[in-house]
């Protein structure tokens, strides 16, 4: 069985059925595979006039497998992601009447993914970068110093930055640069440390069919509600809310769920508590 997948436009489908205008900057290699990724983007609501497509290569792949618990192990093939440079792409100005909310992930080139993030901060972007898969190396101050919020689970951040509690490494994280971070915690929810606070934001409970894309799913939504105006932790708890709906549905982009699911969802918890 097979899925529309990869982090990046799994995260831009989240955002863009969450309610977000969302445009992509990628490559594929010039294949099947692409033109159908191309075509699920863009039934979806993404821009992907910034994708390019490299002649010769593959694009990227993914082996996933789920276990009975819903939890799930990747394996990589990256293909054209390899090949992705600030180069191939054109970003936009920032807009005075648009708050523009640029999110990042790791299955490009640190190099290139550290140089873009630099040039959309230059831009006055909210700038959010998930460190997924885990960094290979330290960035550098400048890159973090441009990140508004690093978001991460606990195995990539302690892959970063070392053994330790939660709080703790995000903290070390803060230190080298990095203005907000989220750690996700699965079932346990989410942190938010920043330089007033820690705050911990609690998972929904759901009856768990596929993890797969959950991670993607809370970065897109969060991105999304973001950009729409919604304060930080609104954001949290409307991308928690998300997540746990990715969770019971199966494949990443087939289980994004849409802005009117998101909310019938949080109105359904809210009326559960009262």
């Amino acid at each position: 069985m097979s899925f529309p997948g990869g982090k990046g436009a799994n995260q831009a489908v989240a955002a863009a059925r969450a309610g977000a205008e969302v445009e992509m900057f990628g490559c594929l290699g010039d294949d099947t595979l692409a033109r159908e990724r191309m075509m699920d983007l863009r039934n979806a609501g993404v821009s992907t006039q910034n994708i390019t497509m490299k002649a010769g290569i593959h694009s990227g792949i993914a082996q996933i497998m789920v276990d009975k618990r819903g939890e799930n192990a990747i394996a990589v093939a990256p293909g054209a992601n390899s090949l992705f440079s600030l180069g191939d792409i054109t970003l936009p100005e920032h807009p005075e009447s648009k708050r523009m909310v640029a999110l990042f992930q790791n299955e490009i080139p640190q190099a290139s993914t550290e140089a873009t993030i630099r040039e959309c901060k230059k831009r006055e972007m909210l700038v959010l970068w998930n460190i997924a898969p885990a960094c290979h190396e330290k960035p550098s101050r400048q890159t973090l110093g441009a990140v508004d919020f690093v978001i991460c689970n606990r195995p990539e951040l302690t892959a970063l930055v070392g053994e330790g509690d939660n709080e703790t490494l995000a903290h070390v994280l803060r230190s080298w640069g990095a203005t907000n971070v989220i750690v996700t915690l699965g079932k346990k929810g989410s942190l938010l440390v920043t330089d007033q606070e820690a705050y911990y934001q609690q998972a929904f409970p759901v009856d768990v069919v596929d993890t797969v894309g959950t991670g993607d799913c809370f970065c897109g939504v969060f991105a999304c509600s973001l950009s729409s105006g919604m304060s930080v932790k609104q954001s949290l708890r409307r991308a928690s809310a998300a997540a746990a709906l990715s969770a019971i549905a199966r494949g990443a982009q087939t289980s994004m769920p849409s802005a009117d699911e998101i909310d019938r969802f949080l109105s359904a918890s809210r009326a559960t508590r009262q």
